[in-house]
């Protein structure tokens, strides 16, 4: 096999690989019925615990 057939190869796999990852996003990113998403669960629980370090680092010493 060519150099130049390995690297279409390693082309496609890529493609494969991204359009999987993509799927995966998708599936991750949408909400059920009535339920928030992967993503927003995810976004909250750091947001709440960026506002409990920053009340515990504005505490008097």
């Amino acid at each position: 096999m060519t150099s130049h057939a390995r690297n279409r190869e390693r082309g496609q796999a890529l493609t494969e690989y991204l359009v999987a990852l993509l799927v995966l996003m998708m599936l991750f990113g949408m909400a059920s019925a009535g339920e928030n998403s992967v993503v927003d669960t995810l976004l909250a629980a750091v947001r709440r615990a960026f506002e409990r370090y920053s009340a515990f680092m504005s505490l008097p010493l």
